[in-house]
């Protein structure tokens, strides 16, 4: 009962065609063929997503104590085995933002605080 065959098919199609038009079919397959498209191409955005590693930015989180070499997770403003800053240091001569954990100015060579 389930089988359809070919005249099943041909009236199937003639009733499309009487109710549709012959301009709306072709124009109801392409958005179909679109939609389908759209629907694969979303499936293997989500599974490139289950199986790609961290994006950069999340392992950036994770970085070293540039005072102790101890690990860091996060973005905290002070390490948690030294108690030392990790905020970037400007130069109070010429205003240069250096790096955390500079002792010297990389610009005028001024001792940093």
């Amino acid at each position: 009962m389930g089988n359809l065959g070919v005249p099943e098919l041909l009236i199937i199609l003639l009733l499309l065609l009487v109710f549709f038009g012959a301009k709306k079919i072709p124009e109801m397959a392409q958005g179909l063929g679109k939609g389908i498209r759209e629907f694969k191409k979303a499936t293997r955005e989500i599974e490139a997503d289950q199986t790609t590693p961290l994006p950069a930015e999340v392992k950036a989180r994770t970085s070293r104590c540039p005072h102790c070499k101890s690990e860091i997770s996060g973005d905290p403003r002070f390490c948690p085995s030294c108690g030392k800053s990790l905020e970037s240091v400007t130069c109070t001569k010429c205003r240069t933002v250096n790096p955390a954990g500079s002792k010297f100015c990389s610009e005028c060579g001024e001792k940093l605080a």
